[in-house]
Formats: C-alpha cells, sequence, structure tokens
C-alpha cells in the first residue's frame, strides 16, 4: 500500500527486533499513536526465527483477523535464536558480534547460505499465514537479506536463493539500511552518544531515531497522513535522544505493553509507570 488509512483497522500488531522494540520510539510506536489498541512483539537482538514464533503466537493468541493491520521488520538474517525453559528466549544478535556462541559453534555451523535459506522460508511462512487471515499486512527489513554483517557487505554466491524466493522477497521493502543511511550506518549525523558500562568513551549507537523512522515510513507510505500529536511525539523524543540527557536507562516509549517481554519472563506483568517519563520540550 502506498498510504496507510488507521481508522481502517480496529488493532496493530507490530513485530521485529531492535529497530521495532527499543528504548526510544521507533516506527511501530509511531503507528500505535494512530491505532489506539497495539501491540508491539518486538525485541532487541532478536532474529527472524523469534519473530516468526512471534507472529504465530500473537496469531492464536489475539486471534488476528481481517481487520487488524500486521507489520513486521524483518532482522539480518545471520542471527541464532532459541528457547530453554530455564532461560526463555535467547536472542544474543548478530552471529558475527556476539558472545553467547564460542567460536566451535561458529566454525561448525555458522553457514550463510543455511541462514539465508532458513529466513526467506520464515519471511515465506509469515506471508503464507498472513494471506490466509486477509489481514493487511506490510513487510519491511532492517537490511537487505544478503547482507551478511547488518552493513552493506553482502554475501555472495547467493543469487540462486535471492532468485529463487524473488516473489516473497518483492514484498518487502526496500531497508533501513539503504532507504535512511544510504547503506553506511555511520552516514547519518549526528548520532545520538551516550555513557555505557562496557566502555569508556561515550557509545554512538546508530539506530534510527524517532525522526529517522518516521523518515522511513513517510518514505515507503509516502501517502500516509500522521497526525499532529504524533509528529510532534516525535519531534519531543528526538530532541532528548539526541541531547546530552539522554542516557542507556531513559524510557520514553510510553504507547504499549512491551509484550515481547511475556517470551522471556511468564510472570512478565506490564507496568506503564516504568515506561513513561515527560519529555520537556
Amino acid at each position: 500500500m502506498k498510504n496507510i488509512d488507521f481508522k481502517k483497522y480496529s488493532r496493530f500488531f507490530a513485530f521485529g527486533c531492535s529497530f521495532t522494540q527499543y528504548s526510544w520510539p521507533t516506527w511501530a510506536d509511531i503507528i500505535s499513536k494512530e491505532i489506539n489498541e497495539s501491540y508491539n512483539y518486538g525485541r532487541c537482538a532478536a532474529g527472524n526465527f523469534f519473530i516468526f514464533q512471534a507472529l504465530m503466537e500473537a496469531i492464536v493468541k489475539h486471534k488476528i483477523n481481517k481487520n487488524d493491520l500486521v507489520m513486521i521488520m524483518f532482522s539480518n538474517v545471520t542471527r541464532e535464536d532459541r528457547f530453554t525453559k530455564k532461560r526463555g528466549w535467547i536472542t544474543p544478535g548478530n552471529l558475527y558480534s556476539q558472545e553467547e556462541y564460542d567460536e566451535k559453534f561458529l566454525k561448525n555451523y555458522l553457514c550463510d547460505h543455511g541462514y539465508l535459506m532458513r529466513d526467506l522460508n520464515l519471511v515465506h511462512g509469515c506471508k503464507l499465514a498472513l494471506d490466509s487471515i486477509n489481514c493487511d499486512y506490510e513487510f519491511m527489513s532492517m537490511v537487505p537479506f544478503h547482507s551478511k554483517k547488518s552493513d552493506d557487505q553482502n554475501m555472495t554466491d547467493v543469487d540462486y536463493l535471492l532468485d529463487f524466493y524473488k516473489e516473497t522477497i518483492d514484498i518487502v521493502h526496500p531497508s533501513v539500511l539503504e532507504t535512511i543511511f544510504d547503506g553506511d550506518w555511520n552516514k547519518r549525523k549526528p548520532r545520538p552518544s551516550y555513557k555505557v558500562h562496557w566502555q569508556k568513551e561515550n557509545f554512538v549507537d546508530n539506530h534510527p531515531t524517532p525522526k529517522e523512522h518516521l523518515l522511513y515510513l513517510e518514505n515507503i507510505f509516502p501517502g500516509t497522513v500522521f497526525s499532529q500529536e504524533s509528529l510532534d511525539y516525535v519531534e519531543d523524543s528526538t530532541r532528548l535522544v539526541l541531547s546530552n540527557q539522554y542516557t542507556q536507562d531513559t524510557y520514553i516509549t510510553d504507547l504499549t505493553p512491551r509484550l515481547g517481554q511475556h517470551f522471556t519472563d511468564p510472570n512478565f506483568k506490564w507496568n506503564p509507570n516504568t515506561t513513561k517519563i515527560k519529555i520537556k520540550k
């Protein structure tokens, strides 16, 4: 669709990784401002296997139907999600930059071709499930599916997979990396910068700011009209994210329960008071 008619939908469901659920508003939170009943199943560092699982569980739990809008932002494919009864969902993120799986595991099991094949099947599975429901849905992506390390370095010798799944890939909107960052996460300035526990200097965060999330939505849905309340929300939150007052513990999202947390803690109960702060203009 070229525009989203927010009044058309009873509920909104979002799925993805940290580009969907983060400690500042994302595209999902912006759309949640427009549709009263909204659910964000995003989870930081999640891969497409978790995203697929979350979608299936949400379909069962909420009985997603033709009156709902479902939007998925797929992550990069070189991620290894798994669930254990003891630890819940384990989502360490990109295998090229994580500490969960050791060198032996990576040597034996990290295969770009295998992960790309797996995830394109998962994307196709999401499509088939949502087609069967006959609801409106949109597929987006953080990076192109054949991105090797969540950047502009692409996998080699995978054209046969991209051709085989071309019909499914063609319904996925161009990625955030391509659309907003022109293939380079460091290209857009200024970037959020704040103190973290794992390094002395400030961490430069290349996750899209709320304004960049809005810009992405405006690029892929050019006819969509956002309310002034949403536009003000984006401006205010972006100003805070880029200010020296922002810290890693600052949460400014006040829109939806973080349902992705249910997957890690069966006793989790959302407390809106823990995810709200007042944004000063």
